[in-house]
């Protein structure tokens, strides 16, 4: 069972008239020096994930030094001239680290009713200290959050998934101490999801046909400077510990970052809370026998609601997000659903 902590409810530039009463992201907020509440999650990672169950594949620490090398510096490690340095470079981060995470075992039933609930497994495990603030932040979205992202409405998916995200957070609770805080939203928007299906052409082998595509989907989207933060392949989990299922052929997710996007968001802005939606989860599947390609991850539009945007700027930033990975996955053949 959870301990009962103080739930603090975070108002983000809102009046304060408006009400709310959906949670959308927890985090757990613990004061001390950065090096303790380091040790603290790392002590979470090493022993207590497994504990609940999660796996921790990609695990990306201290982004605010990359930020700092990619954007902060004007020779890059040759004494050349660092064609990425912005003269307006700001730093607003003392630590942001983004931990993927996933229970492969517990998602296979999961994923069988619902193959959406890939846009959020792997999940990131977010952790985060502003230079201006004592405080370390852990969370995630709220089990309720991804769930209604992807429109699951399974009542036992519902429970088991909330049940798993529990236990990620009660080992949070444990390991960090602090308190539970919660952003609070009005409702989600009403389209969450980007939906695609490609034609898939198995061939003789669809092994070979699966990594065909996964080499041109890499390069169109890195071409586009996104970043392949990890990849997460549940079919072949399963098929290595002897994990039977009956509807997929092949099934695995990317976790997606577009570096400058993360670096305006998270550091420029001083949004950090936002990295529980990066890198994005894109899971891919095919069902048995058939020969579609289908294709889905949450809406980056989803971050305006998050962190009620409404500076005509940052709502023109955020949206053509979605713009660009429409315009990609339609250049590998995609239709949009």
């Amino acid at each position: 069972m959870l301990k009962l902590l103080t739930k603090a409810t975070i108002l983000l530039s809102l009046t304060a008239t408006m009400a709310f009463a959906y949670q959308a992201i927890r985090l757990n907020v613990s004061e001390g020096e950065t090096k303790e509440r380091n040790d603290a999650f790392n002590g979470i990672l090493e022993v207590d994930l497994e504990d609940a169950g999660f796996t921790p594949k990609d695990v990306h620490p201290g982004i605010e030094y990359y930020y700092r090398l990619f954007y902060g510096t004007k020779l890059d490690k040759k004494g050349k001239p660092n064609p990425k340095f912005k003269e307006d470079y700001v730093e607003n981060l003392h630590n942001l680290g983004f931990i993927t995470i996933s229970n492969e075992e517990t998602m296979l039933p999961l994923l069988l009713k619902e193959p959406k609930l890939g846009g959020f497994a792997p999940l990131n495990y977010l952790i985060y200290k502003k230079i201006s603030e004592t405080k370390t932040y852990v969370g995630t979205l709220t089990p309720q959050a991804m769930l209604d992202i992807v429109g699951a409405k399974d009542e036992e998916v519902r429970a088991g998934f909330t049940e798993m995200i529990d236990a990620l957070s009660e080992v949070t609770d444990e390991g960090m101490g602090g308190e539970v805080e919660y952003i609070e939203i009005e409702k989600l928007n009403d389209k969450t999801m980007m939906e695609f299906e490609i034609p898939f052409d198995r061939g003789d082998d669809i092994l070979d046909a699966k990594f065909d595509f996964m080499d041109k989907f890499e390069k169109a989207f890195e071409d586009e400077d996104y970043i392949i933060a990890g990849k997460r392949d549940f079919h072949e989990y399963w098929m290595d510990n002897e994990l039977e299922q009956d509807r997929f052929d092949a099934y695995w997710v990317y976790s997606l970052c577009h570096f400058t996007f993360s670096y305006t968001v998270f550091n420029v802005w001083e949004r950090p809370e936002l990295g529980v939606s990066a890198p994005c989860s894109m899971y891919m599947y095919v069902e048995k026998d058939k020969n579609v390609l289908h294709v889905g991850m949450p809406s980056v539009n989803n971050w305006i609601t998050f962190g009620h945007i409404t500076d005509p700027e940052q709502l023109k930033f955020i949206k053509a997000m979605d713009v660009k990975i429409r315009e990609i996955m339609i250049s590998l053949g995609a239709k949009e659903i």
